[in-house]
């Protein structure tokens, strides 16, 4: 990673004042490029990859070490080194949240809503539950209540089977006229607010860092960190975000110009970072003696119209 250069000094900042956690952003590391390299890699290129971020060795063996009992990675050996993957339960969670992420724009609001019944689920599930169904964007519109405006039945079907709930939830669908009795039942309970403030943080930080990009290009390790960043903070707030149609929400709604900031970034890395990540990270010979070329994870069409 080039020494002095613009873009250094916002990573480290971000990774300080985002208060980013080593263990969330190994996840999206992973995710986001390991995936779409033949979902593989050597323990020593993770720990370079990440180490201008401050990352030293015995933290990203200690993230990993986590990672893997959280059932989240898994490993193999090869001679005397260890190669990590996601596990199957992770490439699950990886897809569903992927379609969020990557994408240009919603699809058209048909008015239809769909409601889950949580009250049988088992309260040591819960926590997992609710995560895994924010990542699909379904907002809590009461105790025990989740909705998302729109219908993903077989992303929703495919999360409760990982977690074991098939037979705990009650799904319903529903029409609902945008009233403005509805939006104020939305605004009550989702916390638009506190998104709108996190979204426009995200837009100061991102649009500097595309300047300095833009300014003085800086080397492919530099340019691969700022993907994994940017994606990392992106995720952080989208994930959260129930991604309401239009007519719900407040005016302004700086949403928008996040997606659109993330996708405009992103699209300039990508090419970049790609070189850079298979010349420097995937080189290794291991690769087809490891048989990634079976790895199956689906590849998202990135920010495309």
């Amino acid at each position: 990673m080039a020494k002095n250069h613009p873009l250094d000094d916002f990573l480290l900042r971000r990774m300080r004042d985002g208060k980013i956690s080593s263990t969330a952003l190994v996840v999206t590391f992973f995710c986001d490029v390991v995936t779409q390299h033949g979902g593989e890699i050597w323990l020593g290129n993770i720990i370079r990859a990440l180490a201008p971020l401050g990352i030293n060795e015995r933290l990203t063996r200690t993230t990993v070490f986590r990672l893997i009992q959280d059932d989240w990675l898994e490993s193999r050996k090869q001679g005397r080194r260890s190669y990590y993957r996601l596990t199957k339960t992770g490439q699950n969670y990886y897809q569903r949240a992927a379609q969020r992420i990557y994408s240009s724009h919603q699809p058209e609001w048909d008015g239809e809503w769909s409601l889950l019944f949580t009250s049988l689920v088992p309260d040591e599930n819960r926590d997992a539950l609710k995560r895994g169904l924010n990542w699909l964007g379904y907002g809590q519109l009461a105790t025990g209540v989740f909705a998302l405006p729109r219908n993903q039945a077989p992303v929703l079907d495919d999360l409760l089977a990982d977690l074991k709930l098939d037979d705990t939830i009650v799904q319903m669908h529903a029409q609902a006229n945008s009233s403005q009795h509805l939006k104020k039942l939305i605004l009550s309970r989702w916390k638009l607010d506190d998104l709108q403030t996190d979204y426009k943080a995200f837009i100061a930080n991102y649009h500097h860092a595309h300047r300095a990009l833009q300014t003085h290009p800086p080397d492919g390790h530099s340019m691969l960190l700022l993907r994994i960043l940017l994606i990392h903070e992106y995720r952080r707030i989208l994930l959260r975000d129930p991604e309401l149609p239009a007519e719900m929400l407040p005016e302004n709604w700086e949403g928008h110009v996040s997606r659109q900031l993330t996708g405009e970034i992103y699209r300039d890395l990508l090419s970049t970072t790609s070189t850079w990540a298979n010349r420097e990270l995937f080189k290794t010979e291991a690769t087809k003696e490891m048989g990634t070329e079976n790895f199956t994870l689906k590849r998202f069409s990135v920010f495309a119209d």
